[in-house]
């Protein structure tokens, strides 16, 4: 599918993707899906909707004056438990502008009933990771725009 909306896509094309590159390795994916994202703006310049959670596309791409970045908009309260970091999430299915500004997975996996154990550990990975990707990133900001073909 992918393959036919590539070489199919004129300007005047709409093209919807969504979760492209996802059940690869986060490095393919994201690959992948920036390479697409590259062809569409440059190639076949044509209006798209590309739905993704490989957010380091959202920060190669953010300043390209074809591209308007959005996100689906949630209300988010904060919980009456004991809890840090734990919310009441209402998904609003209405789409906002700009990027997504938090990472709501743990309380989706927490609406999917998930065990506390389970989601206690996720919320600390979570957490060490976006850490080590904001040090990460300060040190080298991504930019891979320019090396994909």
């Amino acid at each position: 599918e992918t393959a036919a909306a590539l070489r199919g896509a004129t300007r005047r094309s709409l093209v919807i993707m969504d979760e492209l590159g996802r059940g690869t390795s986060t490095f393919d994916g994201t690959a992948i899906a920036g390479a697409t994202v590259k062809h569409l703006i440059e190639r076949s310049q044509c209006l798209s909707l590309f739905a993704t959670h490989y957010h380091s596309l959202l920060d190669e791409w953010k300043d390209e004056p074809m591209v308007r970045l959005g996100h689906m908009q949630c209300l988010v309260e904060d919980s009456e438990s004991d809890q840090s970091n734990d919310h009441s999430i209402t998904f609003l299915y209405t789409l906002g502008p700009g990027t997504c500004p938090k990472s709501f997975g743990i309380n989706v996996a927490r609406l999917a009933s998930l065990p506390t154990e389970v989601l206690d550990n996720a919320k600390r990975v979570s957490q060490e990771f976006e850490e080590e990707m904001a040090d990460s990133h300060t040190k080298n900001p991504p930019s891979h725009k320019d090396q994909i073909l």
